[in-house]
């Protein structure tokens, strides 16, 4: 179960201030949630996008609640980092072999990073290197998330870099309102492909295609492609539904939604996301691929999962 950063504070303030919570049903689902993540009966793994967001907390007691919950529920499972997980999905449209859920949620030590390389090998491999690595790796998240900041330089740049992609984004949106529906639809996957240019020429490498090779493939039919993908094809149907929508304003926030919450959605069993890129999950169905059971609150996630287990139990016994 992937959950956006909104509801990690949920379940951080029914740890730690449940009067905060306005909504019973909601602080139910939390305690509920709590008690089956710690006692192992489900995974709520980590990404890069939460160690960012907590990053920038500050270092106030709201920051130490949060991450403290965090490190208490997440028993060392991460998610693979989206560009790790683009590049492999391109790698797996020239012919590679496809990514797995187990792939990209793992206890592997440096999984959340975008220089990744899954191995089917070490996810089997039960040495002593695999085990200090992964040790390793869990205090230095540790103490990541709860005492590392950005600085007010690292901010500014990271806010800059930001900034662009907005930009870009922004002037994409005006192109696009006075195209036709395939139009802005091919508009969406060029943008795609313009931010991932690296991630794609080494998933074609290691695919083992040539430049020529690779060119062709992406000059064919670079939408068809992109749809085809877990992860890329949800972030086509999202970059396209928000192209068409003239008065959406593209924000800061809206790059870690936008590249955590599609891959999450694409490889969990269940995804609980922030309103808006939830609700375009939501709407995509049918046109991605099968993925995730989406959610915009903690006590919608409890509900189905409760539904799911009962039809599991039912079809148990009808055997």
């Amino acid at each position: 179960m992937y959950l956006d950063q909104n509801h990690w504070i949920t379940l951080a303030r029914a740890r730690r201030a449940p009067e905060k919570i306005r909504n019973e049903e909601e602080r139910e689902a939390a305690d509920q949630l709590w008690q089956l993540a710690t006692t192992g009966l489900v995974r709520l793994p980590l990404s890069f996008a939460h160690l960012a967001e907590t990053a920038h907390a500050g270092n106030g007691q709201r920051r130490r609640d949060l991450a403290e919950t965090m490190l208490e529920a997440y028993d060392g499972w991460h998610m693979m980092h989206p560009l790790a997980i683009t590049r492999h999905e391109f790698q797996a449209a020239f012919g590679g072999p496809a990514l797995t859920p187990e792939d990209v949620f793992t206890t592997a030590a440096d999984s959340p990073f975008s220089t990744y390389i899954p191995d089917p090998r070490e996810r089997a491999s039960a040495s002593a290197r695999r085990s200090l690595a992964e040790l390793t790796w869990r205090a230095a998240w540790s103490c990541t998330l709860l005492e590392d900041t950005l600085s007010e330089e690292e901010a500014e740049a990271a806010a800059r870099s930001v900034d662009r992609w907005t930009e870009a984004l922004t002037n994409l949106a005006k192109l696009a309102a006075d195209s036709r529906i395939g139009e802005d639809r091919g508009l969406a996957a060029l943008q795609l492909i313009e931010g991932f240019q690296e991630d794609i020429a080494l998933g074609a490498m290691r695919a083992g295609l040539s430049p020529t090779e690779m060119h062709d493939q992406l000059t064919e039919d670079p939408t068809a492609l992109i749809a085809r993908m877990p992860s890329g094809g949800r972030g086509l149907e999202i970059v396209h539904a928000r192209l068409r929508n003239a008065t959406d304003k593209w924000t800061r926030n809206d790059m870690n939604d936008l590249y955590f919450l599609a891959p999450a959605a694409a490889y969990a069993h269940y995804v609980v996301a922030e309103k808006k890129t939830g609700n375009y999950l939501m709407s995509s169905t049918g046109r991605t691929t099968p993925g995730a059971s989406v959610h915009l609150n903690l006590r919608s996630l409890l509900k189905q999962l409760r539904e799911d287990m009962q039809a599991g139990v039912e079809s148990a016994q009808s055997m």
